[in-house]
């Protein structure tokens, strides 16, 4: 075999080398793609001072779903949106500070009062979660205060 032939030859293994796992990786690719976010619902506190924004986050068959719980000084809360509607990344990115909970297990919750909130987590996953028991958002230094319950299920609560 000539020097060029046995480089054509070189090179076209080269390209299949590269091509044929490019190609087998690219729909894996697609399906590990980034968490949908989906608005779930907007809760206003009694006093109409506070919002509670609730955003799941959809991992398709990879994952459960996860649960973001966000506080939000009534004035700087996001505009409500349908059930379902798709949520940018960014809400999750950006709005770090207003998050009360994050997690995997399934939240309920109601306004105990104007400064108070339970949420009360219905499953025990033993995966870990985020929780701030106490928020302090907006202009204000008033805190608003916030309990964790496990499986007492309240009829009022507020479901995602």
């Amino acid at each position: 075999m000539n020097a060029l032939m046995r480089v054509f030859v070189l090179f076209a293994a080269a390209i299949v080398l590269i091509a044929i796992p490019i190609a087998m990786l690219s729909p894996l690719s697609l399906m590990f793609g980034p968490v949908a976010y989906d608005w779930d619902l907007r809760l206003s506190s009694p006093d109409k001072a506070y919002d509670l924004v609730v955003i799941r986050g959809d991992a398709a068959a990879f994952d459960d779903f996860t649960y973001h719980i966000y506080l939000f000084p009534h004035a700087s809360a996001p505009a409500d949106l349908p059930k379902g509607s798709a949520v940018d990344g960014s809400m999750i990115r950006d709005n770090g500070r207003y998050l009360v909970y994050s997690g995997y297990n399934y939240p309920m919750f109601r306004w105990t009062g104007s400064r108070t909130l339970e949420v009360d987590l219905s499953d025990s996953y033993i995966l870990p979660f985020e929780f701030e028991p106490v928020k302090r958002v907006g202009t204000s230094d008033e805190a608003v205060l916030i309990s964790l319950a496990f499986g007492r299920e309240d009829v009022r609560n507020a479901l995602p």
